[in-house]
């Protein structure tokens, strides 16, 4: 029996478009695998792109670093700053593509720390190079920390580039697979669809021959028509005079959610549903305005289009009317485009214009900052010179009364010391910053500690008639804890209490036990240090243990000081395990600074709360026994001073000022012990110290103003028994000289 042509057209049509409907799906699906695979593809690329760049520009810097450390020549620097100021766009790129993988980004963030640790280890040798530290900066190269954190990078820079070539070598395989399924999809969708056409074309031939002769004329007149329209990127409508569509671009159709055959004969305002984008009202459509109007007519800004499915997408557009050759409308055509990526770009921008101007803002008050510390640092750094410029110059003009002798020098010494202390609280806030605290910890006793500090600034507290409270109520006062520094926290806030407390103010010091909300059983030691001064203002509580910090400008010229105390305790207290915590009311409330440490149980016996002091230094005109001093210093003043010095207490100095000149000097003499600075102009009083040493056993001490821990180990280690930090009393001197004379070579 056979089927006739419409049983045949009902069966087999919608069979075989059932069939290239779903070999579409695979090649589809198939496609999207391709793409994503792509993508990853790219994006390890693009990885493995800004890492050998990342390596390359640190390699192309420290490259640029060496060869400046090595000629001092700016030229060497040039391509050093290149490669730097292309590392941070570099990582923030890769950080970018790293996002969305949490092993990659773990990577890509270590690599980042190692670079930048790395970038400051270059800048720090160039700093130093630059500041006349060549010595300094060489032996940060020699050290071969650049080396191992270069080392490191390059190690993380593989582990990334060895993840993305395997996610490329994985993607390719995917990739593979998924176009072998599109080729046999489209494949098995073309011979579907030649059997279609086949068939088609025998079944319907006669029909489609007639109707392509009925079509053919209409086909020409309209096909550049149609060709026009697919050809253009934006969306098309052209509606005839009275507005209803007759004609609608693929673009179109995506964008309105409706198909050429759903759109034809409606009117246009029924598929172009505008909205206004803040009013949510909507929109007159310009195609009724062209056709009463006869006027090309855009859209208004911030237009929103309604598509089918009810989602919202912002356009423009612009409407113009067709006409015949007599001049009448007979439609109107209107172009539109999606603007979701533009206005997204724009967003963008502005967010990026934003970002900028804070970062502007962040930048400049960064530089206050900094030129508001340099002046400080200037001003305290420069006080304690004052005076003693002005005593040294009245002196020298003219003679001085015998009876002001003596609190003359007083005052110079006092100043000295001063000096030497803000220096050491500058090396402090470094040492803390940076982790590198040592702390010599045994059990103390803080109510001995409190009573000790109190008692040292007694003179003070007395100065501004200050009543005193003492109310140490705590059963458990004793702490594991570093006593010096401990006892420095103490001193530092009873200090700050009575300089911001006015005449005639009260101060109270109390402590009491809590238990460890954490740590059943363990009990707290709580100290307030509590006065009645000026006050913290709330905006400038939370900034009050930044170093440089005092508040208002007002506050450090009425009091002056560089802001240091309160950030060198808290970070002491905080290396201790401790918390250091500051509560005010506001100005002229007071303010209390609380302190929060671990209680340990009493020692048996009790180790001393205090440190312990060495022996009184020897009087500096008892008599001494004559030594034969060897003394290298580079600096005229302190070479003539330190010897006249030494030689009026009966000892035999011979003086030197430059690495040569002492090996000249030393040539068959014989010393009993070597004073010697370490920074000398021809080279390293480290390195002269080795060749003097070199063939006996001779006892040396390192006099220098480089007292980094450090620069004590490479003392150490040269020979020298003892460090001393410039500038120090004569008596310390003397006592020294006593001790590393009188002490056996160290065998480490």
């Amino acid at each position: 029996m056979r089927l006739s042509r419409r049983t045949i057209l009902v069966v087999a049509f919608p069979l075989a478009l059932a069939l290239l409907s779903l070999n579409i799906i695979v090649a589809f699906a198939s496609i999207r695998t391709i793409t994503s695979r792509v993508r990853q593809s790219i994006r390890s690329r693009a990885i493995l792109s800004e890492v050998e760049g990342i390596i390359s520009a640190l390699s192309e810097a420290e490259s640029g670093q060496r060869g400046f450390l090595l000629t001092g020549s700016d030229t060497y620097l040039e391509p050093y700053d290149r490669a730097v100021g292309i590392l941070q766009g570099r990582l923030d790129r890769l950080e970018s593509l790293a996002a969305n993988d949490p092993d990659q980004r773990r990577r890509v963030n270590d690599l980042s720390r190692l670079i930048e640790l790395k970038r400051e280890e270059l800048a720090q040798t160039v700093a130093l190079f630059r500041a006349g530290n060549e010595n300094a900066a060489i032996m940060t190269v020699k050290s071969g920390r650049g080396n191992r954190l270069m080392d490191q990078a390059r190690q993380v820079a593989s582990v990334v580039q060895e993840q993305e070539r395997s996610v490329l070598a994985g993607n390719g395989r995917i990739s593979r697979r998924a176009m072998r399924r599109t080729v046999l999809a489209v494949v098995i969708a073309t011979f579907l669809a030649m059997g279609l056409l086949i068939l088609a074309l025998i079944l319907r031939r006669r029909e489609l021959a007639e109707r392509e002769r009925r079509a053919q004329a209409v086909r020409r007149s309209e096909a550049r028509l149609v060709t026009t329209f697919l050809s253009i990127g934006d969306a098309v409508i052209s509606t005839d005079e009275t507005g209803c569509i007759q004609l609608m671009n693929p673009v179109a159709e995506a964008l309105t959610g409706y198909s050429l055959s759903d759109a034809v004969g409606r009117p246009v305002q029924m598929v172009l549903q505008l909205v206004n984008e803040t009013t949510k009202l909507p929109s007159e459509n310009p195609v009724a305005r062209v056709i009463r109007e006869g006027v090309v007519m855009g859209l208004a800004n911030h237009t929103l289009l309604i598509a089918r499915d009810g989602t919202r997408i912002p356009i423009d557009d612009s409407a113009a009317p067709i006409r015949d050759t007599g001049g009448q409308i007979i439609g109107v055509i209107i172009v539109f485009r999606d603007i979701t990526a533009r206005r997204r770009d724009e967003i963008e921008r502005e967010r990026l214009l934003s970002a900028e101007r804070m970062a502007l803002a962040e930048a400049e008050n960064a530089n206050q900052a900094k030129d508001q510390f340099l002046a400080i640092l200037s001003h305290e750094l420069r006080t304690p010179l004052n005076p003693i410029m002005l005593a040294v110059t009245s002196m020298l003009a003219r003679p001085i009364p015998a009876e002001d002798i003596g609190p003359t020098l007083e005052m110079i010494r006092e100043n000295v010391v001063l000096e030497a202390r803000l220096i050491d609280d500058l090396l402090d806030v470094m040492r803390i910053a940076r982790g590198k605290l040592t702390l010599h910890t045994t059990v103390v006793d803080c109510h001995s500690l409190i009573r000790h500090a109190l008692q040292i600034c007694q003179s003070d507290v007395q100065d501004k008639e200050l009543g005193v409270v003492v109310n140490l109520a705590a059963r458990h006062h004793h702490v594991s804890a570093d006593a010096t520094r401990l006892e420095q926290v103490f001193w530092n806030l009873i200090k700050n209490a009575v300089k911001f407390t006015p005449s005639g103010g009260t101060i109270e010091i109390r402590t009491w036990n809590e238990p460890d909300p954490v740590v059943m059983g363990q009990n707290l030691l709580m100290i307030e240090f509590i006065d009645t001064g000026i006050g913290v203002e709330p905006s400038v509580l939370p900034w009050i243990f930044d170093p440089f910090h005092q508040g208002e400008g007002s506050i450090t010229r009425r009091f002056g000081g560089m802001g240091l105390g309160l950030a060198i305790s808290q970070g002491v207290i905080e290396a201790h395990g401790g918390v250091l915590t500051a509560e005010s009311l506001g100005k002229d409330q007071g303010t209390t600074l609380r302190v929060q440490l671990k209680v340990e149980h009493k020692p048996a016996p009790l180790a001393k709360s205090l440190p312990q002091q060495g022996p009184p230094p020897p009087a500096l005109n008892a008599p001494q026994a004559s030594l034969r001093i060897f003394l290298i210093e580079d600096e005229p003043m302190t070479l003539i001073v330190m010897a006249r010095l030494l030689r009026r207490i009966g000892h035999e100095v011979t003086t030197a000022s430059s690495v040569q000149e002492a090996l000249t000097v030393a040539n068959g003499l014989e010393f009993d012990v070597v004073i010697s600075d370490i920074g000398l102009p021809d080279g390293s009083g480290l390195d002269l110290f080795r060749q003097l040493s070199a063939n006996r056993v001779l006892p040396a001490i390192a006099l220098t103003g480089f007292g980094m821990r450090e620069d004590i180990r490479q003392s150490r280690e040269a020979g020298f028994r003892a460090h001393l930090t410039k500038p120090i009393d004569f008596a310390r001197l003397v006592s020294t000289i006593r001790q590393v004379v009188g002490r056996p070579a160290d065998h480490n």
